[in-house]
């Protein structure tokens, strides 16, 4: 009797490529990120198409079109800018704003007082200022700027900019500081801009001639408030025109 042979064993089915063990980590970890990818876009509100919205929007910046994330105020602040240890005059019709037909609704400077801004929106910032009356400041304040960079532009064409002898120097209420054009115009405040190769000593003195009389409109020295003061259209201290 002759001998069977033995069966010969099924064959096993056959694993696609992409499964062997050196791929299947790859994939797990391409499809994990897919997943917080999406995740992440409906969580913020990616547009994908009608009826979606964008939850996230850039902040308002002063003088946007239809910017009125601010709320309203009236503070008043001092400033003074040397240039090569001379004060520059702010007394002309570039920078001056006439009552109704101010240069900004934010922030502005007008008669009697030069050298004070008056500002009637909170967050405006001493960049967004200058920018109104066409100067263009960027300090160290801002991403990307060093301090030996900072440099003001005004709009007769000049460049105030550091250039290894000169730079631009800041005292913010007695403090030096790196910049201001990030930092937010608060009532009463005394800010330096100084450019040249002014030393410390220098600095004090150029800081001394920074006017105090923003307490004036913000009646908050009402000793020293003219007889013939006009009245603000509303102060910090609440007073307003025809109360």
């Amino acid at each position: 009797m002759s001998k069977r042979a033995p069966a010969t064993p099924a064959p096993e089915p056959l694993r696609p490529a992409w499964l062997g063990p050196r791929l299947v980590v790859p994939v797990v970890a391409v499809l994990g990120a897919a997943v917080i990818a999406i995740g992440l876009m409906l969580a913020f509100g990616v547009n994908g198409g009608e009826g979606h919205t964008v939850a996230y929007q850039p902040s308002c910046k002063a003088g946007d079109p239809g910017c009125a994330l601010r709320e309203a105020t009236h503070q008043h602040a001092n400033f003074a800018l040397f240039i090569e240890g001379k004060k520059f005059d702010f007394n002309t019709p570039q920078f001056v704003s006439e009552e109704g037909a101010e240069k900004s609704g934010f922030a502005h400077i007008h008669p009697p007082r030069f050298e004070v801004v008056h500002v009637h929106q909170t967050k405006t910032t001493w960049a967004e200022f200058f920018k109104t009356v066409g100067i263009d400041l960027k300090d160290a304040t801002l991403a990307g700027i060093e301090e030996k960079a900072a440099c003001l532009k005004l709009p007769d064409g000049r460049a105030l900019c550091g250039d290894g002898t000169r730079k631009l120097q800041f005292v913010v209420n007695g403090v030096r500081v790196d910049g201001i054009s990030e930092k937010e115009i608060t009532d009463l405040d005394r800010v330096l801009i100084s450019y040249g190769a002014a030393t410390d000593d220098e600095l004090l003195k150029q800081y001394a001639e920074v006017n105090t009389d923003a307490c004036i409109p913000s009646e908050r020295c009402k000793d020293r408030i003219p007889a013939n003061e006009p009245k603000e259209a509303c102060t910090g201290a609440g007073a307003c025109a025809g109360s």
